[in-house]
């Protein structure tokens, strides 16, 4: 709703989004509504009506490069980074900061203005609001300068945007008035109205429905006044909400189908869906089920028409309401199941598109930086031995030149001695001459030793810009990390080891508590580093979906549909030469009321050891035997697609007091180390953890952190690692 500097001709349709959202359930159980706005600009970005047109792009690379006019390049630069803003915000940044560093260097005032406003706008979608205000106001203070009052405006509604992210409602209707002023005083009609609805939007946040009204009925005049349909369907179809929520119900149906004929005329469908939709909602609150039904009906089929999943979706979260007043729960359960169908469908999507999308910046990064060491290399060295051999060649045909003359003059001494001294003094000044070429080839190798050098800052530069983005990751991949109170709670000791190879993990863990049982698993991702930390939070995000919110506590159903999503997110086909990746894991399920555990492992085992237990857990296998240990093995085969596709075992074993259980990834016992440069191995992994299992979890955790680092030494981690220990 706020965030409308660049996308003017779709503000007003933010806050019937919201609305229809609210309705159906979502927005206040789920998210908050700054979300809903986030996710519905997302759906505009990626509409095709604004798809990035590959030719114009080509055209402007075409231009950017051929132009030798700074001011031609500084506009171009804007454009591109305008072609990417809503497909990859990060490389649209990187344009924007190309055009404000030749803006600067160039002094033009304007273009750093508009600069800082564009990047101000990136960092806002990134939700980076300290970082955006302050590029704000930095253009602001320009345009100010300049006495632009449409750069003025803009920015003041920038401003008001990220106060109103931060839900500080007074701030951001500040600068959305001053905006509203400079926009009277221009007499742009156009923007008035936009400003009008964002206005109103606010008031409606607030609950302050009268003033929201009042906006939008002021949004709606000028909209008429312009001719605008669309604005003025969307503006009805607002303003009916507002009624909707006021419980007047008669003059919200009023708005609705005035609004639903405006969009039947223009032959815009998303519109009509949405206005079917709101009908249909106003309906199921009246009770008039059957009329509900029929409306939803329709909207349904028009989203079906134009393949628009999310609002297929919330005409599912109508119809699943519609059915419940019917008393239909066979319906109303088979559309819920299609609304979450939907929803799944779209989150992995979008979770898949944004991964490839990180993949691809980060490999074509990663070889323009290594093309570039390269190159410059390769140039240094071919010049250097172009230089070398021209002055070699020059003193081989001097000295030839010299030996020639001296022998002529042995033969001819007494009657050539002033022309043997003629081509002496030849000879020299040819020596000088060459003397003149050597110093300035020398002079032309220091020149591009310099360019070598700003080539090497750049890369330098890169290379911090990329840390940063890693930094960044490691910061959310531990954000997304469980906390460590809900096993306090819960279980009287455990620890976890952690140790990723690089920033970022391609190991992981987690857990959660579901009707009286802790879930806890530890596992193993393909890869390590960037690829692998994208693979463990696919792996956090369906556990969370699987357990959290499906309810399902048994450890084989959680491995046998985590493995489901995991080759459906990535499109496994089994085919020849596809990407194996996946994940190895071991999950357990502790039930607190019968102290049983469920155990499931796709490659890993578990460990479980206790010296007072008086017989190994059946279906175990024993290992020093005196000191109590046991192992439970897991199937061999991983979470992703594989040869072989089986239910995974689910074993369950009577916990007894003092039992200790073990999960870890393979990096601890593969590490290479000690006198030898050797694995760690296994045994000698079973063997600490049963010599210090009379102690706390947490002097375990010291014991084996500390055993690891002096195994590794100075040899290189290889591998990510997590171990898990818990302690009944």
């Amino acid at each position: 709703m706020k965030h409308i500097t660049r996308n003017c001709e779709h503000s007003q349709n933010v806050w019937q989004f919201i609305q229809l959202k609210i309705k159906n359930g979502e927005a206040l159980n789920e998210v908050n509504s700054k979300f809903i706005i986030i996710f519905f600009l997302s759906f505009l970005i990626f509409n095709p009506a604004n798809a990035q047109d590959q030719a114009k792009l080509d055209s402007l690379n075409q231009v950017l490069n051929t132009t030798k006019q700074d001011t031609t390049k500084i506009i171009t630069l804007l454009k591109i980074g305008d072609q990417y803003e809503y497909i990859t915000p990060d490389t649209a940044l990187l344009y924007y900061q190309k055009a404000l560093k030749l803006a600067k260097t160039k002094k033009e005032q304007k273009f750093i203005a508009k600069c800082f406003n564009n990047i101000g706008n990136i960092y806002t979608d990134q939700s980076n609001y300290a970082k955006a205000l302050d590029y704000f106001l930095q253009a602001l203070k320009i345009y100010e300068e300049l006495s632009d009052k449409d750069g003025i405006g803009t920015n003041l509604v920038g401003i008001g945007s990220i106060y109103y992210y931060q839900s500080n409602y007074a701030k951001a209707l500040e600068y959305d008035l001053k905006a509203l002023k400079i926009y009277e005083e221009l007499g742009n009609k156009r923007s008035i109205a936009i400003n009008l609805v964002g206005i109103g939007a606010i008031y409606a946040e607030q609950s302050n429905y009268d003033k929201a009204l009042d906006y939008f009925l002021q949004a709606l005049k000028i909209n008429e006044e312009l001719g605008d349909k669309s604005g003025i369907a969307t503006n009805l179809g607002n303003i009916g909400i507002i009624y909707h929520d006021q419980s007047n119900y008669d003059k919200a149906l009023d708005y609705f189908l005035q609004a639903l004929k405006i969009f039947e005329e223009l032959g815009d469908k998303n519109g009509m869906t949405y206005q079917l939709n709101s009908i249909a909602n106003l309906y199921n609150d009246l009770k008039q089920y059957k009329k509900a039904k029929n409306y939803a009906n329709k909207g349904l089929k028009l989203a079906k028409e134009i393949e628009a999943l999310d609002l297929e979706q919330e005409v599912y979260g109508a119809l699943t309401e519609t059915y419940k007043g019917l008393n239909n729960y066979k319906k109303a359960l088979e559309y819920k199941d299609k609304w979450i169908e939907l929803k799944d469908s779209i989150f992995s999507t979008e979770k898949t598109a944004s991964i490839a999308d990180l993949q691809n910046k980060y490999n074509s990064e990663k070889q323009a930086i290594i093309d570039s060491i390269a190159t410059a290399k390769q140039m240094e060295i071919k010049d250097a031995e172009i230089a070398q051999a021209n002055a070699e060649k020059k003193v081989q045909q001097t000295q030839r030149n010299m030996f020639i003359i001296a022998f002529a003059l042995m033969l001819l001494l007494a009657g050539f001695v002033f022309r043997s001294y003629r081509q002496k003094r030849k000879a020299n000044l040819l020596l000088a001459e060459q003397k003149a070429q050597i110093i300035e080839a020398n002079e032309e190798l220091n020149q591009q030793n310099e360019e070598i050098t700003d080539q090497k800052e750049k890369i330098e530069e890169i290379h911090h810009e990329i840390s940063q983005s890693i930094d960044y990751a490691t910061r959310l991949q531990g954000a997304i990390l469980p906390e460590q109170k809900i096993l306090t709670k819960y279980l009287s000791e455990h620890f976890v080891l952690f140790k990723p190879k690089d920033k970022v993990s391609g190991d992981f863990y987690w857990w959660a508590h579901i009707e009286n049982h802790t879930i806890i698993t530890a596992a193993d991702s393909t890869g390590h580093g960037v690829p692998g930390a994208f693979m463990s939070m696919l792996g956090t995000s369906f556990l969370r979906d699987i357990v959290q919110k499906e309810y399902v506590t048994h450890t084989g159903v959680i491995l046998r549909k985590l493995r489901k999503e995991i080759i459906k997110a990535l499109k496994q086909t089994g085919e020849v030469g596809e990407q194996k990746d996946g994940m190895d894991m071991a999950i357990i399920s502790i039930d607190h009321e019968t102290n049983i555990v469920q155990f499931s492992g796709a490659n890993n085992p578990l460990y479980i050891i206790n010296p007072n237990r008086k017989e190994c857990p059946q279906e175990a296998i024993p290992f020093g035997e005196a000191l109590g240990g046991a192992e439970i093995k897991p199937d061999k085969m991983p979470i992703a697609i594989y040869e072989k596709m089986d239910n995974f075992t689910t074993h369950e074993i009577q916990l007894e007091k003092g039992d200790q259980l073990y999960m870890f990834s393979d990096g601890y016992a593969d590490q290479f180390g000690g006198p030898k440069g050797k694995k760690f191995k296994y045994k000698a992994f079973k063997r600490l953890l049963l010599e210090n299992a009379d102690k706390p979890m947490q002097e375990q955790k010291e014991i084996l952190n500390t055993a690891f680092e002096d195994w590794k030494g100075d040899v290189e981690q290889i591998d990510d690692v997590v171990v898990v220990g818990i302690k009944i």
